[in-house]
């Protein structure tokens, strides 16, 4: 069981962190950093908030197949320790962007949006 202060955690954000203890590149024109976060949770909510606010501000819309890659990319750049806060923080981010669905359009994902995945594995 991994206790919520001492979990390290990997998360994509705009800011650097002072914590930062190693920048990786990564495919996508997006940043990995290795953080101590003494509440990940808090960290992936706000590093995913941050991602679908500069998507939905550059096209206009919600594009849930673009959660879907950014669930896995999430999952496929952290440990599985992590993978609760990940979920966690990603569910409540779209009860939220269901709630706000009547104010911003939403592009549905195609059916085959998970094939790469499966094809990774």
């Amino acid at each position: 069981m991994v206790d919520e202060a001492s979990s390290s955690s990997l998360t994509s954000a705009s800011e650097e962190s002072s914590e930062a203890e190693a920048k990786n590149p990564a495919p996508d024109d997006f940043i990995a950093l290795l953080t101590y976060s003494p509440s990940p949770y808090d960290d992936f909510r706000r590093s995913m908030q941050e991602m679908v606010d500069a998507r939905v501000e550059h096209n206009g819309k919600v594009d849930w197949e673009f959660l879907e890659e950014l669930l896995f990319c999430y999952l496929d750049l952290n440990n599985k320790k992590s993978y609760r806060y990940i979920l966690r923080a990603f569910v409540d981010l779209i009860v939220l962007l269901r709630e706000n669905s009547g104010t911003v359009p939403a592009i549905r994902p195609s059916l085959g949006g998970r094939g790469w995945r499966k094809q990774l594995n």
